[in-house]
């Protein structure tokens, strides 16, 4: 064993003694793929799988992304990525470690699917956190995957140009959403919020941090659907939060991942990163939804046996109904 793998083992043996579970040590080639991934300088093929029985199966595919044009269909089983076995253990971060690589490379899925195995390749596309489109009955639809910068600015561009459209409504879609900074969520929330505390941070030493809406919102008055999840994460639970306390919109879906608690990534001279939790968030209402996740304002689950989306249906419906 060299020098710096004792170093490592010790710094990980010292993490396991302290009461925070999402304390982490990053080697140098993972902690370079976290910010690579976090920072959007990353090729994605858009799609989300999960272990589901044992098994790692496709439950998402993103419309018109590179999984989809490559034919990868939900409910197909990934086997393994680019020769790597997948086994029972196997679930959405490794998954997700594997699939990604730098932009306009290739990466191969062997899926399993209604009893056949077979081979597909997929050309990563750079990763985009937001996007957005018109439905039917002029309803404003976006996708966000991420709060950060990066988000952020994409974020505003898919909302003024959807709104360009003059929409009678948004849907705004947080499911496999994976957290991110809280600047972020407090910059994206105040696109449709005017002013009022949006959530708090309480950290470590006992100090309070209130997050306020920054005023000049774009979309200050137009209805709004947020859809949700058990994969809605961390700083897009606070989102959901903030829409549906603050009576901004209509929260729908399921209860959010339960994630309470604010890390900070500390990045060490020899290109390792040392995640630590600073702090707990709190709600506009003073709740911590730590464990027990963000429940929607509306129940209701997307059936993976059929090709409609329930959610957004549920939500068109909704917008359309709105005075």
């Amino acid at each position: 064993m060299t020098e710096a793998e004792l170093s490592y083992a010790a710094i990980r043996g010292m993490l396991k003694d302290i009461n925070d579970p999402y304390a982490e040590f990053i080697e140098p080639e993972a902690a370079q793929d976290l910010i690579d991934a976090f920072t959007g300088n990353t090729g994605v093929v858009g799609l989300y799988a999960e272990n589901v029985d044992e098994k790692v199966v496709v439950l998402e595919v993103y419309p018109d992304g590179p999984a989809d044009l490559a034919g990868v269909e939900p409910g197909d089983v990934i086997l393994s990525i680019d020769e790597v076995v997948l086994d029972k253990d196997s679930d959405s971060s490794e998954t997700g470690l594997l699939i990604r690589g730098a932009p306009d490379t290739s990466v191969v899925l062997d899926l399993l699917r209604d009893g056949e195995t077979f081979d597909i390749t997929i050309i990563r596309q750079q990763k985009r956190f937001a996007s957005s489109r018109l439905l039917p009955g002029r309803i404003g639809y976006i996708y966000l995957n991420g709060f950060n910068e990066t988000a952020t600015q994409e974020m505003e561009e898919a909302l003024r140009t959807v709104l360009e459209e003059e929409p009678i409504g948004l849907l705004l879609d947080l499911r496999n959403n994976e957290g991110g900074d809280m600047d972020s969520a407090q910059d994206i929330l105040s696109f449709f919020i005017g002013d009022g505390l949006l959530f708090s941070a309480e950290l470590t030493q006992g100090r309070t941090v209130e997050f306020f809406a920054e005023g000049n919102p774009v979309a200050a008055d137009i209805p709004i659907v947020v859809l949700m999840d058990n994969s809605t994460y961390s700083a897009g639970e606070t989102f959901a939060a903030a829409i549906a306390e603050l009576g901004r919109g209509t929260t729908i879906g399921s209860n959010s991942y339960g994630k309470g608690l604010i890390q900070a990534s500390i990045p060490m001279a020899d290109g390792t990163i040392l995640q630590m939790t600073v702090a707990k968030w709190y709600s506009s209402n003073g709740e911590w939804y730590q464990d027990r996740g963000v429940p929607p304002q509306i129940e209701i689950y997307d059936d993976p046996a059929t090709e409609e989306d329930e959610l957004v249906q549920k939500g068109i419906e909704l917008l359309l109904a709105a005075p």
